[in-house]
């Protein structure tokens, strides 16, 4: 109760413009704002924005506060709908972003190479290229290369094939991956990844 009391005479010093009132429920309140506010966001630098965002419409709002009589409930409340609009408004983009690129690889997956390069189909085009990068790869490395790639072996089945440990596979696997992303079209090398992952 005595709590309340304080609370209400700082929020009408507030109401007032009062900037030392503003502080006193700043440090009061931004502690367990920010840890409420982390526990949606996981996100420590976004906590601290949003909590920032409702001081600041706090304060703009000064005037109004006299009215709210539960200020505690009020204020996490407002810190509460920011947070839930923030993680809306991740879902659209990350729905967005699944969209464009599942159209963006299906695209990529219907184009026809047949008047450019004599191929039907980009599978036929990307396997001509691999078979043409595998030769040009070191042996070790173009020989696990073909196994991750061409055959859609685990990296414990190719160290076991080839008779090496699974971090030499790594090895072998990143540094073909490399010579891939380098040597390989854009499109053909988002092709590999969405094909043959």
């Amino acid at each position: 109760m005595g709590e309340n009391i304080s609370i209400n005479k700082i929020i009408d010093k507030l109401s007032e413009g009062n900037e030392s009132a503003f502080e006193k429920l700043f440090k009061l309140y931004y502690p367990r704002l920010k840890n409420y506010a982390y526990y949606f966001l996981k996100n420590n630098d976004e906590a601290e924005d949003l909590v920032q965002d409702v001081f600041f419409q706090i304060w703009e709002n000064r005037q109004k506060l006299t009215s709210e009589k539960h200020f505690a409930s009020f204020i996490f409340t407002l810190l509460k709908n920011r947070c839930l609009n923030s993680i809306k408004r991740k879902v659209v983009e990350d729905n967005y972003m699944v969209y464009h690129t599942k159209h963006e690889s299906e695209e990529i997956f219907h184009i026809s190479f047949e008047m450019e390069s004599g191929f039907s189909t980009m599978e036929e085009r990307l396997t001509k290229e691999l078979e043409n990068l595998i030769h040009k790869m070191p042996e070790r490395c173009g020989a696990a290369f073909r196994l991750k790639w061409f055959e859609g072996k685990k990296i414990h089945e190719i160290a076991s094939i080839m008779k090496i440990s699974t971090t030499m596979v790594d090895k072998h696997l990143a540094k073909g991956f490399q010579i891939a992303r380098n040597t390989l079209t854009p499109d053909l090398f988002l092709f590999l990844i969405i094909t043959r992952s």
